[in-house]
């Protein structure tokens, strides 16, 4: 797997967050935008400063979740179709077989992609998922033990010297995830500072599978420090250091996704 692409694009409010199949986008109406806006501008100045964005992506992180649980408990009945209270893998596969590509939870995976999703899933193993199982499933970032278990798999991908932890070199120079971009040093650079300033945590040299779940985790201080940061990169136009609700609307989409930060976006589109 190209897991340098998994973790930093599962961080985002999208996949990451998993619903249907963790590739639906965040797209909150008008009146929603206006509303959190207004509730994370505690100033009441019209413009979110560098100590009110993070709690802007704490908020829409919040929202994202409790939106997904329902919707994924919704959908766990309409895939359960013989009412036996478990999905089968084959119950899934048929449901998403029979979306068109119209459908917004349409999702372009293969069944081996989407059969890893739902073994990581299936926490005690029995080969179908359960309705907590299922939530998981379409939620994984905000899952503990999905985390963890993605965690793992990433740290034993890029561990290449088998010595459970992940050196800078092999965190940079993860050959999977540099289709395309091996020998650029832009990129070696943007990883490195994003190694050392938002991973390595301990400054010890290497991740630990706790510093790189952490830095997974969509609920955690380093993602929503992380996000909000590129955020006010990305869309405070005028360079004032703040965001107005303008900005926000006009560049909304545009964060979720992180277009614009090539270390974010090789590292999360696989899981």
């Amino acid at each position: 797997m190209k897991l340098l692409v998994v973790i930093l694009s599962l961080l985002l409010v999208d996949a990451t967050l998993g619903q249907s199949g963790d590739a639906a986008k965040v797209e909150l109406d008008e009146p929603q935008i206006n509303k959190y806006f207004t509730q994370a501008d505690e100033d009441k100045n019209g413009q979110l400063d560098k100590d009110e964005v993070p709690k802007w992506v704490r908020k829409m992180v919040d929202v994202h979740i409790k939106e997904n649980v329902p919707a994924a408990k919704d959908e766990f009945r309409t895939v359960d179709n013989n009412r036996d209270k478990i999905v089968t893998w084959e119950e899934y596969r048929i449901m998403m077989q029979n979306l068109g590509e119209g459908d917004p939870d349409h999702v372009v995976y293969s069944d081996k992609e989407q059969k890893h999703k739902f073994r990581t899933a299936d926490e005690n193993g029995d080969g179908v998922l359960n309705q907590i199982e299922y939530i998981a499933f379409k939620n994984p970032m905000t899952t503990d033990y999905v985390l963890t278990r993605i965690a793992q798999e990433l740290l034993e991908d890029f561990d290449k010297g088998k010595d459970g932890k992940v050196s800078m070199s092999e965190f940079v120079h993860h050959e999977a995830s540099r289709d395309g971009d091996k020998d650029d040093k832009e990129i070696d650079k943007l990883r490195r500072t994003e190694f050392r300033a938002s991973m390595d945590k301990n400054d010890d040299g290497d991740l630990d599978l706790g510093e790189i779940k952490e830095y997974l985790n969509p609920r955690g201080v380093n993602f929503v420090t992380n996000e909000a940061r590129h955020m006010m990169h990305e869309a405070d136009t005028n360079n004032d250091n703040k965001l107005s609700l303008k900005e926000i609307k006009e560049n909304y989409l545009h964060f979720q996704h992180h277009k614009n930060n090539p270390v974010i976006r090789a590292i999360h589109d696989e899981f």
